[in-house]
């Protein structure tokens, strides 16, 4: 090779190997903030033995998070914009890393959880950065479908992988390595990219932190509200006056949000930004993955602990299928059915798949096995997020220049975890309700194979024998409604995603035919 072909590709090679490390950096944090999220729920009943937390107090180790984290991903945005990428991503990872280990070493509940909101505050910084990183990083079409294909499959991976994780360490150690386990995870990505992150001088200098003050409170306060409210229905009841104060408020602060940002000169979040179909797509379908997933992964996890004596770390190998079939589809359809389907048909392909998987789960009884009723669902369930997770990204952030690529990513975010906690505060009180109802209808019924029970082992309620009998047949019949209860959600699920994708290629078919109407 001549001396001027050899300097011609060693740029060419030089920017590859920078690329590859900044991709590899960013896999490494997002699947730390993914992960984070599921690995705490294992671990939730031996930190609440250890630092002797009420009941009421648990849920707080969660929402406290996801508050934080909801709340500030607005901010998050506009400090990616105003401190560069280098410094935000930089900020985000050392901040995220010591509050972990300050919750790992907390000696009480008020400690744990105020290091949990801190954790939630810089996860909202590092989520649309790391987005970001990728957005600006990978410009050429085919590169960048690759690598938001990998961060896709990284999303389904780190939410089954921390259930494993969790499962393992809590086994093992104890629930506090649940926690240190982030600052080895961070100490990685932070080495990792360190030498191929933009310049510190790469940000947008045109950006201040003052700017549009009223509009980052309004939004930042919409989504705290509406995360709290959802919160709130699940520990309580959807039509409680908490539940619905937080609620109604957060449609009050959406509401002044979006006239803010309309008459705004300035504003934080531009409203083309969400407007646009294939970005108000994404959107779309974020909020729904976050709230199949949450939802979806509470209501197996249960089942695989409570029916099928699973360990928490077998709980999590019980999801590796998934996570396989998720990573090896999203690498597939990156490269063979983006470039072709686009997100008009990429999103309604993998809403459908998804209801299919739903409508497999709810098949399940009390006599069902992990192989007729969790594999064949876990596995075409794998299939449908592996189709939609890599375009939800790449259509969500694509068109929107490099200055605002944190704040799209931002609202991304936003969107999953809105729908995280809609999902999970959807089925918990639907699991709850059918119970009842079960309970409630089958009543009589309990009660005559009780008689039946007692007649043919020819004894009577008050002697030993007898109580063991009604105690057998109603765990039996509790047994019967919560699985009734599993397969109903997710009954409920298929519905909402079979109408969400339909709902999509009506919009798809009104698109199109709108533009070629234009163009006539």
């Amino acid at each position: 090779m001549s001396r001027n072909n050899t300097a011609a590709v060693a740029p060419a090679v030089g920017k590859r190997v920078r690329s590859g490390a900044v991709l590899v950096s960013a896999v490494i944090t997002q699947l730390m903030l993914v992960l984070d999220m599921t690995v705490i729920a294992i671990a939730l009943p031996q930190m609440q033995d250890d630092l002797g937390m009420s009941a009421d107090q648990r849920p707080w180790v969660v929402t406290a998070y996801s508050l934080a984290f909801g709340g500030l991903i607005l901010f998050g945005g506009r400090l990616t914009a105003v401190l560069g990428i280098r410094r935000a991503y930089r900020t985000g990872l050392i901040g995220f890393a010591v509050a972990s280990l300050v919750a790992g070493l907390a000696p009480s509940f008020g400690v744990l959880v105020a290091a949990r909101a801190v954790q939630g505050g810089f996860g909202a910084l590092l989520a649309p950065t790391v987005l970001a990183l990728v957005n600006t990083t990978f410009t050429d079409q085919t590169d960048r479908t690759r690598a938001f294909g990998t961060l896709g499959a990284t999303g389904g991976l780190g939410a089954a992988v921390g259930l494993m994780v969790g499962g393992a360490l809590t086994d093992a150690l104890d629930w506090r390595w649940c926690l240190y386990v982030n600052v080895s995870i961070a100490v990685v990505a932070f080495l990792v990219g360190r030498r191929s992150l933009p310049p510190a001088s790469q940000r947008d200098r045109t950006t201040r932190i003052t700017e549009d003050v009223l509009g980052l409170a309004l939004g930042c306060a919409a989504i705290f509200s509406l995360v709290y409210g959802l919160n709130q229905a699940q520990q309580h009841e959807w039509t409680s006056t908490s539940t619905l104060i937080w609620l109604s408020a957060g449609a009050v602060f959406a509401v002044l949000f979006v006239v803010r940002e309309w008459r705004a000169r300035q504003p934080v979040l531009p409203l083309w930004l969400t407007t646009h179909p294939a970005r108000a797509a994404s959107c779309t379908v974020q909020f729904l993955n976050g709230a199949a997933q949450m939802g979806a992964f509470l209501y197996l996890t249960y089942y695989f602990q409570d029916f099928l004596g699973y360990t928490p770390l077998k709980t999590g190998i019980m999801f590796l299928p998934m996570v396989a079939t998720l990573v090896l589809t999203a690498m597939i359809a990156s490269r063979l059915l983006v470039p072709r389907l686009g997100a008009k048909g990429m999103f309604p392909l993998g809403l459908a798949i998804q209801a299919a998987a739903f409508i497999v789960l709810a098949q399940m009884t009390v006599d069902s096995t992990y192989i007729q009723a969790a594999l064949p669902g876990l596995i075409i369930y794998g299939v449908g997020v592996g189709l939609v997770m890599p375009m939800t990204f790449n259509a969500g952030t694509r068109g929107v220049g490099e200055h605002r690529s944190g704040l799209a990513s931002a609202v991304l975010n936003a969107s999953q975890q809105i729908g995280s906690s809609f999902g999970v505060a959807l089925l918990a009180t639907y699991a709850t309700h059918r119970i009842t109802d079960y309970i409630n209808a089958h009543k009589e019924a309990i009660q005559a194979d009780i008689a039946r029970a007692l007649a043919q082992a020819q004894t009577t309620p008050d002697t030993a024998a007898g109580q063991q009998i009604i105690e057998q047949i109603k765990e039996q019949a509790s047994a019967n409604a919560q699985i009734a209860a599993y397969s109903g959600g997710f009954a409920l699920l298929a519905w909402i995603f079979v109408g969400a994708s339909m709902l999509l290629v009506i919009a798809v078919l009104f698109f199109v035919l709108s533009r070629r109407k234009s163009h006539a």
